[in-house]
């Protein structure tokens, strides 16, 4: 029906041109040729003109028969997000601090829910994790950011900070964390910005529980009120959940106007193989000593989800650097492998909801910190990346 319809449009404005082919194009449209024009379009249901040709009739029966085999899907709605009330607000929110200052252990509270590794060891998140946080009336958008570190050793460090750039760079609010326990001054030293703020900024005074002396609290924040940097100082306890309410709602009140930007159900942009690999990642750092854990990256080859009677499957593949760490990961008789696959199974079901069988192998991939190629390869530059590694 739908070729009919455009063919009977087609025809009359082709005869018309032919009846008028020696007027002056430049006297502009002509009313009665639209009308001529339109009025065929509602004509689909007529008998055919008598003046058509048998092998245009023809052609307008096979549509017709075609047309008859086409599903129509029934109308299920245009709107993908409901349209935001006035006032609305959405922003990024970016936390920069020193390695193990507890900017994965903020976001994780102010989320509700573990989204980043969290563990005693410094320079654990490699990747910027977005966190979403979102009401009827605002939408915060939460960057965790790797740990800024005074210098580079290789070139994943270089990648990590420069993952902690782009994320001050398209920061709507800014929190700069640091450590009040240990070394606050020094920590700040690192951070400190070399020009002047762009966007609201406070910083942080984590793990104030661990100070104790409440006027050593107030000297701390009067010394960082006084940068010209800083707007607000916070202290809180992210591991307590203390004072991180204040946190929320500072950065809240200071987001700019702006619309719905994800789901307003949704806490993050990666993926659930992402997740999965983290926590493999988070239990490797955990469970194993020295460098053996920073030279590890964990990639999801496949995550199948089954029914209701089958245990979802994972395949992970753990790579390190040198061939002798493999027996470190293995372990003896496969001790400390068995360890690590249970302890990372029960987080991922946890986090998952449903059962898994995981299996995890580990692969050699000389020197991959040092390599780009292999940064790529192994999603270090996109933590979404689908396509598996080439080795």
């Amino acid at each position: 029906m739908a070729a009919a319809a455009r063919r009977r449009a087609v025809t009359p404005r082709a005869r018309a041109s032919d009846a008028n082919e020696d007027e002056d194009e430049d006297e502009g449209p002509d009313k009665d040729l639209a009308d001529a024009f339109f009025a065929q379009m509602p004509r689909e249901n007529e008998a055919e003109d008598g003046a058509r040709g048998d092998e245009d009739a023809r052609d307008f029966d096979d549509d017709d028969d075609d047309d008859e085999n086409v599903e129509v899907l029934p109308y299920i709605g245009g709107e993908l997000l409901k349209p935001d009330p006035p006032g609305h607000k959405s922003g990024y929110v970016a936390i920069v601090g020193r390695p193990n200052a507890g900017k994965s252990t903020l976001m994780n509270d102010l989320v509700g829910t573990k989204l980043s590794i969290v563990t005693y060891k410094p320079q654990t998140t490699r990747h910027r994790i977005l966190g979403i946080l979102s009401d009827e009336n605002s939408q915060m958008v939460l960057l965790d950011t790797p740990g800024v570190m005074v210098e580079e050793f290789n070139k994943l460090d270089g990648m990590m900070l420069k993952s902690v750039r782009n994320s001050m760079a398209n920061a709507d609010v800014l929190f700069y964390i640091v450590d009040a326990a240990r070394d606050p001054y020094g920590a700040w030293e690192g951070l400190a910005p070399k020009k002047g703020k762009r966007v609201p900024t406070a910083l942080i005074l984590n793990k104030c529980d661990m100070v104790g002396d409440r006027e050593r609290i107030m000297e701390l924040i009067e010394y960082f009120q006084a940068h010209e940097a800083i707007d607000e100082v916070l202290p809180i306890s992210a591991l307590n959940s203390t004072g991180t309410r204040n946190v929320k709602e500072w950065a809240l009140e200071r987001l700019p106007l702006g619309p719905t930007l994800y789901p307003k159900d949704a806490i993050s942009e990666h993926p659930e193989r992402f997740f999965i690999a983290e926590i493999i990642r988070e239990k490797i750092f955990l469970q194993y000593k020295q460098e053996v854990p920073y030279s590890t990256q964990v990639w999801i080859e496949t995550h199948k989800e089954r029914d209701g009677v089958k245990k979802d499957l994972i395949l992970a593949k753990v790579f390190v650097e040198r061939q002798s760490q493999i027996g470190i990961i293995v372990g003896q008789g496969g001790a400390a492998m068995k360890k690590l696959s249970s302890s990372a199974r029960a987080d991922i079901e946890k986090f998952l909801g449903r059962p898994v069988f995981l299996d995890i192998q580990v692969k050699v991939r000389d020197g991959w910190r040092e390599d780009d190629r292999s940064l790529e390869d192994l999603g270090l530059d996109d933590p979404n990346r689908l396509e598996s590694p080439s080795i």
